[in-house]
Order: structure tokens, then sequence, then C-alpha cells
């Protein structure tokens, strides 16, 4: 049966004000996420800005800010903490494009031509060399049990290295602009609430949860009790589907959509 607030433990109302906490907080949070757009970025979102005609994409990656500034006339610059990429100079050059359906540019920076050939958007934008070859398309590293990173010719990484930008990426920003995204899945946020629910009901009717766990075993569930040994599972059970309640919660409303 159903207890009253005041029959209750002190454990179990404790529980019970964390998960109703918890689903209201978390649902605020997630609306909140939800309605702040950005473009995804190493497993990152950084927002973004308008500033006249210029445009910022700003955020953190690896502890430190992120940010993609991106002017009129195809310029690209990067920064990550200290470390200044760019400007790159992105220009349409419909000759360099191997195929028709992609769009021919040419990448510099400085006086150096850094990419020629042909841009394909999308979900995943590539890049194609004058050839048809895709161009960086996948980059692989190596690391060491020391910290150490290299590349597949041996040389060491700095961490300026690893955290220079695709030119795919220049040319999508300069090119046409990411599709925006933004952190919160309100799916997941509605099926871990599922979850929470169920916790907040066993708490609050353990009898009935117990009868309905034997009905099948036993002649008479009414007149059954339970055991030492089964409050105790009972009362961890509560606790194991809180917390992974929150780590699910906290989960969905991190997650890119």
């Amino acid at each position: 049966m159903r207890e009253n607030w005041k029959e209750m433990s002190w454990y179990r109302r404790i529980l019970l004000v964390l998960l109703a906490a918890m689903i209201l907080s978390f649902g605020i949070a997630t609306l909140i996420a939800g309605g702040r757009e950005g473009m995804g970025y190493r497993d990152a979102l950084l927002y973004v800005t308008q500033e006249g005609e210029v445009r910022r994409y700003a955020g953190r990656v690896d502890g430190k800010r992120t940010e993609f500034t991106v002017r009129p006339g195809g310029t690209v610059e990067h920064r990550w903490g200290e470390e200044v990429y760019g400007p790159y100079q992105v220009a349409e050059v419909p000759s360099a494009a191997p195929e028709r359906y992609m769009t021919g540019l040419e990448i510099r920076q400085g006086g150096q031509v850094l990419f020629r050939g042909g841009f394909f958007g999308g979900e995943w934008p590539v890049l194609y060399d004058e050839e048809g070859e895709p161009f960086e398309l996948l980059s692989v590293t190596y690391g060491t049990s020391g910290g150490r990173v290299y590349d597949p010719t041996g040389r060491e990484l700095t961490q300026r290295d690893l955290h220079e930008p695709g030119l795919a990426t220049v040319a999508e920003l300069a090119l046409q602009g990411p599709e925006l995204t933004h952190r919160g899945d309100l799916g997941l946020y509605l099926l871990v609430t599922l979850l929470a629910a169920f916790d907040m009901f066993q708490i609050c009717c353990p009898g009935l949860m117990f009868r309905w766990s034997i009905m099948w075993h036993v002649r008479d569930p009414g007149a059954a009790e339970p055991s030492e040994w089964y409050i105790l599972m009972e009362r961890i059970e509560w606790a194991v589907f809180t917390g992974l309640a929150a780590v699910l919660y906290w989960m969905a409303l991190m997650m890119i959509d």
C-alpha cells in the first residue's frame, strides 16, 4: 500500500526529493540547452554569434577556449587557447572541381596554396583534389605510453599540430556555414524520466511492489512479509536507480543532437 509522507523514512524522502528535483531541473536545463544553437566540433559545441558581417563560433575544446572567425570574402581564422591558425583564404575556382556536383575552390594561407580541388558539402563535408581523390579524409596518429603522439611518418605532433583545423572545416565555414545543432536530447530525457517515475513509484509503494513480485509464487501474497535481505536489496535498488537516472540525465543534457 502507498504510505503518506510522514510515515516514510528519511532515506525514502531524500531519494524522492532528489528524483523530483532531477526531473524538474534537468527538464528546464534540457529545454534551455536546446535553444542555444552552435557548431559541432571535436565533441564540443561552438556557439555562434553574428557581429555585423562577421560570424564567430566559440566554445571550449580540451579545456581551452576555441574560436572560429569567418569574415566576408572567405577569410577564416581559428584560435585554440593562445594558438592562432590562419587566416585562411577560401576562393571559389570552378575549374578546380574534378566533378560537376562539387564546388571548385582553392585554400590559401598567405602566399601558400594549401589545397586546390573540389568541395562536397553535407553532413560530412569532404574535399577532393583535382584528380578526384579524397583529401585528408582519414587522419591517423599513434600514441605512446609517455603521452607523445606521432603521425604515420614518425613525426612527433605537438598540441598545436593536434588542434590544427581540417581544411574541410575551413571550406565549410567559408562557403556555406556548418549545419547548426544544439545540446540536449529531449527524447532521452523523456526515457530517463520514465525510469525516474518508476523508481519513485516503487519507493512510495514498497509493499505493493513486494506483493507483485511474489504473487505467482505463494498462495496468499497479502499475508507474506519481506525478509531483512529483501528489504536491504530493495533499498540498494532504489539508490542504484536514482544514481543511474542522474547519470543518464547528465548524458541527455550534454549530448549534441
